[in-house]
């Protein structure tokens, strides 16, 4: 009787054994370099042997196989047999006199008992509480499982060359990726899966994600058309391109020829600083400076590092030169898609899209789609050529709409509100009801 209490407590012990190995298996998955470095900066040598443990994740990974492999191994050999050795007493008392029932009977619920224990105790409770607490876990297991990937170092390094080899063979790499990067669209689901909170403010939230939906934008998508541009003209009096600077107080103005070609790009200060080096100030063609010329499929990142090195003027012009152009873009447009709308003292400019009291939006059909994706907090899906709100209309439609008409989308409908000749001026937007899809 004593001998057959020894045998259930060392299975006992052999079932917590193996929740210790999936524990640590799971805990070293879970947990990733980045944050294992910070852990040892921080936590004395249990840091530090879990930065060791970490960085070797196949190897230790294969420790912790082998412990589940010899802890189930072993549960199979002795708690089964004292799980029976402590039912067969209780049957016979029940009045089972036959001994190939009492065996049966007693080895099928060994095997019941047994098993439970060694799924709840030895393999989910343990998993679930090191992918909750996976720091934690990993300190704890990270001392014992290095000592057994020592004392077991010789069965684990044939168990890891045994594995490459066959890696080898089928033609895939021996290198692990335990660390791989998330790619952009993996950390949009993570940020977009979360919430603002304590630790990350709105704002906060809003910057990490307008930044990762940068990446994939082109100079099409933030550009604006150039008729909405304001220019200096070479046919306007010098005072009249004086009256358009003074009105609209913008830094920089696009300068255009005779002929309606830009020549490039006039910059306030400038024209500032040449009023006190000069009686009278007439030409203002002296005072251009060019201007670059950029494609619509060129990425806005890319522009956005030629702006930022200085290796090119903060306002660009969309098309080919000596063309019509496309659009203007500024690197505050790229600013206000990074962080939103920059206003100053002199531009208490209106959001994009103005949200109305029955939750409907209105905006210029101008518009970059990413815009609206933004005021609605959905993703669009259009055509990669359409860039625009009214684009999106024109692409829909096959046709120019008339004012009042209403299209409708998948999440939201669009009324024109104002045209001028096939351009769509003005827009409404009117969300549909999560009820109402």
């Amino acid at each position: 009787m004593e001998s057959n209490l020894l045998l259930i407590l060392l299975a006992f012990f052999l079932v917590l054994l193996n929740g210790f190995f999936v524990a640590a298996e799971f805990g070293l998955v879970k947990l990733r370099q980045t944050r294992v470095k910070a852990i040892a900066k921080t936590h004395g040598w249990r840091g530090h042997i879990l930065a060791k443990v970490h960085s070797q994740l196949d190897a230790y990974l294969s420790a912790c196989q082998l412990g589940i492999t010899l802890a189930s191994l072993g549960l199979g050999w002795v708690g089964e047999p004292a799980f029976a050795r402590l039912l067969e007493p209780v049957l016979y008392q029940l009045g089972v006199r036959s001994d190939e029932v009492v065996h049966g009977i007693s080895f099928v619920a060994a095997f019941f008992t047994i098993s439970y224990l060694h799924i709840v105790l030895g393999e989910l409770a343990p998993k679930s509480i090191a992918i909750r607490q996976a720091e934690r876990i990993g300190l704890w297991t990270a001392t014992p499982l290095y000592a057994f990937y020592w004392i077991m170092y010789p069965a684990i390094w044939l168990l890891n060359s045994s594995s490459n080899w066959l890696l080898h063979k089928a033609g895939l790499s021996t290198s692990h990726a335990s660390d791989a990067q998330y790619s952009a669209d993996e950390l949009k689901l993570i940020l977009r899966s979360s919430r603002a909170s304590e630790e990350l403010t709105k704002d906060e939230w809003n910057i990490l994600a307008h930044t990762l939906d940068f990446s994939d934008l082109e100079v099409a998508d933030l550009m604006r058309p150039f008729n909405e541009a304001i220019t200096l003209s070479a046919d306007n009096s010098f005072e009249e391109n004086l009256e358009i600077i003074s009105q609209h107080r913008y830094s920089r103005y696009p300068f255009v020829e005779q002929d309606g070609k830009v020549k490039g790009v006039i910059h306030l200060k400038s024209l500032f600083l040449a009023k006190f080096e000069e009686d009278e100030l007439q030409d203002l063609g002296r005072f251009v400076h060019s201007a670059p010329f950029v494609a619509p499929d060129l990425p806005a990142i890319e522009l956005f590092r030629r702006f930022r090195e200085g290796k090119a003027s903060h306002f660009a012009i969309v098309g080919r030169k000596g063309q019509e152009p496309q659009g203007f873009i500024t690197l505050d447009n790229m600013l206000g898609a990074l962080v939103g709308e920059i206003r100053d003292e002199f531009r208490q400019s209106q959001n994009d899209w103005t949200k109305l009291d029955d939750d409907t939006l209105i905006g210029k059909g101008s518009l970059p789609i990413f815009t609206l994706e933004r005021a609605l907090g959905i993703e669009i899906e259009n055509d990669d050529e359409v860039d625009s709100v009214g684009g999106l209309v024109l692409s829909k439609l096959g046709d120019i709409p008339k004012e009042g008409d209403s299209i409708p989308f998948e999440q939201f409908d669009i009324v024109i509100k104002k045209m001028n000749g096939p351009r769509i001026i003005l827009v409404r937007i009117h969300p549909k009801q999560k009820h109402d899809e």
